[in-house]
């Protein structure tokens, strides 16, 4: 799986329909939050499974989300974020939104939609080897093993950026 799929996942027309409706948002806004928050997302959960204890955490939450279709579960989606993102969610949240000309409130609802299908897609297609190995592959190659967030978040967007 690559960077590319999981955004496709993560911007089907029954997924950003459903989201559109319920908060009353444009599909075209929902998407250009997603797309800038997968970098996000996936940069936060690396860092976090640097550690043996983050990485067994990450792993359990991918396990436990793993195979569930997509359904809007915000209280779900807001603990994952606060697990994710930690104290950081909200500065995430504010650049987001600066990004996309999306407010926060609109852009904290969205990515509390998304996060639950998120860890599904990853768990569902995690197979064996370290957490932290498969999201810096998605990120660019980098693994836990040394790789700074710079050259992974670097990595990553050069290959948005080439698919553009």
């Amino acid at each position: 799986m690559d960077l590319s799929k999981i955004i496709t996942m993560l911007t089907g027309n029954e997924m950003v329909g459903e989201i559109s409706k319920n908060m009353n948002i444009d599909s075209s806004k929902i998407m250009s939050v997603i797309q800038a928050a997968i970098p996000q997302f996936l940069g936060a959960m690396q860092r976090n499974s640097s550690t043996a204890s983050g990485a067994a955490a990450l792993t359990q939450a991918l396990g436990n989300h793993a195979g569930q279709s997509f359904a809007l579960d915000l209280e779900d989606g807001k603990k994952i974020l606060s697990k994710v993102f930690g104290g950081n969610l909200g500065s995430v949240i504010t650049k987001l939104g600066k990004q996309t000309g999306t407010s926060n409130d609109q852009v904290s609802g969205i990515l509390a939609s998304i996060a639950p299908y998120l860890l599904s897609i990853l768990g569902s297609n995690k197979g064996a080897g370290n957490i932290g190995d498969v999201l810096g592959s998605l990120l660019g190659g980098a693994s836990n093993s040394g790789s700074s967030t710079g050259s992974v978040l670097g990595g990553l967007f050069g290959k948005l950026l080439k698919k553009k």
